[in-house]
């Protein structure tokens, strides 16, 4: 269900869930995080009513939920589209072109100052690092990676999720960038590797730095 701006969120199985939530810290203000989640799960973004919601739950001020609000990007702040396409401009995307690829992509999709196509389909944004350095340059659509871009490939990529949908696309064509796999009870008996151990250690010492 999409919400309008004006209208309550924290009401009925929402408002018991926050309480549930609040009920976890010692302090409640504890539970802004959380609730500024719930918040964006449930309208889309992080509305100004809804922060005033939070704050009356909290009992703190409104300007303190948008301090902590505006700090993180994973908060938004105004309407976005179906998806969130953001795209890795930090420094090793940018060596292999990212900048192209995010003019091309805003060129390509018509997109004007508030990023977001017309359709409402894609929003865009530039991020910091996307951790994914070994796949240059590389983009997210909510949160999904895919890497080894160029701005052809993107734009045929984004037009594939317009037509089929994420989910179909990343099976097909996505990036895992999972974390490691927990160790293995044997991997865990044998212990750390010594320290100088490494294969660093090692070329240094050739090198004659150890």
């Amino acid at each position: 269900m999409t919400l309008n701006a004006s209208d309550k969120v924290f009401v009925k199985e929402r408002l018991e869930r926050a309480r549930e939530i609040m009920l976890r810290y010692p302090d409640s203000r504890s539970a802004l995080l959380p609730l500024l989640h719930e918040l964006q799960d449930a309208a889309g973004y992080v509305t100004q009513s809804g922060m005033r919601e939070i704050a009356d739950l909290l009992g703190i001020t409104p300007a303190e939920v948008l301090g902590t609000a505006s700090f993180y990007t994973m908060f938004k702040l105004e309407p976005i589209g179906d998806h969130l396409v953001s795209v890795c401009t930090s420094l090793s995307c940018q060596l292999y072109g990212a900048d192209v690829l995010y003019r091309n992509l805003l060129a390509h999709f018509a997109v004007a100052n508030k990023k977001t196509t017309a359709d409402g389909v894609f929003t865009f944004e530039e991020v910091e690092c996307a951790a994914a350095c070994g796949g240059a340059p590389c983009l997210q659509i909510d949160y999904k990676y895919f890497e080894f871009l160029d701005p052809e490939k993107a734009v045929e990529l984004l037009e594939d999720v317009r037509n089929r949908g994420l989910s179909i696309v990343h099976e097909e064509r996505g990036s895992v960038n999972a974390p490691l796999p927990p160790l293995t009870p044997e991997e865990v008996s044998k212990g750390p590797a010594p320290v100088g151990s490494g294969p660093l250690s090692e070329t240094a010492r050739e090198e004659g730095h150890g």
